[in-house]
């Protein structure tokens, strides 16, 4: 495959960055994205958005051999201390060589703070030479046509989409086509998270790529044809569950190392037929 495909350290939920950054180059893995969502699963806290963490992290990059195209860096956009968190965020990604920082938007209450930092959020990624992409995520980011319209509205080339075929999937209650709807917003979509459900006895989880309710041949063709120099990232959270839709929650249970690694190496294997 000449797409670059990244594999997100939150496969290792319950594991250190050092061990998820170990497992994913023995696993051949060239491309990783590090995994920061505020308040909930955080390989990155907010004190290692410096200049001596960033230091550090480009250091165990090379040591592996692997390299950092797009950090997931989520967090709310529409407060007021956004501008100064999110900022350090993008400084963060530049030194460690990522050019895409992934982030929610915000609750669909901070509507107007999300207004007033993003034309400021945008410009300083455009400085840096990042893109900004926002994640649909059932909130300021959500369906269709209402993604178009907030990405026209910031009106700056720099922001644009991280399109989470399973958010799609999980805000929309199932009812939604994920395939369909990234290739009607393919034209603001900048980064691509690829994951797929699967519902056991009322009980979601998220399994290896080509075995859940995520059409892959369908989603490569749209990859393929629309996006062909996209960078996508497999997302694999194994810990997170919802039974019935409702909110998601995370086990306590911590997955063996060795059920992780098979389950990755399926998904990049059915990535890489459906790509090839």
């Amino acid at each position: 495959m000449d797409r670059i495909v990244s594999v997100s350290t939150m496969a290792f939920d319950g594991y250190s960055l050092e061990t998820a950054l170990d497992e994913l180059a023995a696993l051949g893995v060239r491309h990783v994205e590090p995994a920061s969502v505020d308040k909930v699963f955080q390989h990155l806290v907010e004190a290692d958005f410096c200049g001596a963490r960033a230091a550090w992290l480009s250091d165990q990059l090379a040591s592996r051999r692997l390299s950092c195209v797009s950090l997931s860096a989520h967090m709310n956009l529409s407060q007021p201390d956004s501008i100064e968190r999110f900022t350090r965020r993008l400084e963060f990604a530049r030194q460690i060589g990522a050019r895409i920082v992934n982030s929610i938007a915000g609750p669909l209450s901070g509507h107007e703070g999300f207004r007033r930092n993003i034309p400021t959020l945008g410009r300083r990624a455009a400085d840096l030479g990042l893109t900004v992409a926002l994640e649909n995520h059932g909130d300021l980011v959500d369906r269709e046509g209402q993604i178009l319209q907030v990405i026209q509205e910031v009106g700056i080339p720099a922001v644009r989409v991280n399109y989470d075929t399973g958010n799609a999937w999980y805000y929309s209650k199932g009812g939604l086509n994920p395939v369909t709807e990234l290739e009607q917003v393919a034209s603001v979509v900048a980064h691509v998270h690829l994951k797929s459900p699967r519902i056991d006895d009322g009980m979601l989880r998220w399994v290896a790529l080509g075995e859940g309710a995520l059409d892959l041949p369908a989603a490569a063709r749209v990859l393929q044809q629309r996006l062909p120099g996209v960078p996508v990232s497999y997302e694999l959270s194994p810990r997170q569950r919802s039974r019935d839709f409702e909110p998601r929650w995370r086990t306590p249970e911590v997955p063996p190392l060795a059920e992780l690694r098979e389950t990755i190496r399926r998904s990049l294997l059915a990535l890489e037929a459906v790509l090839a």
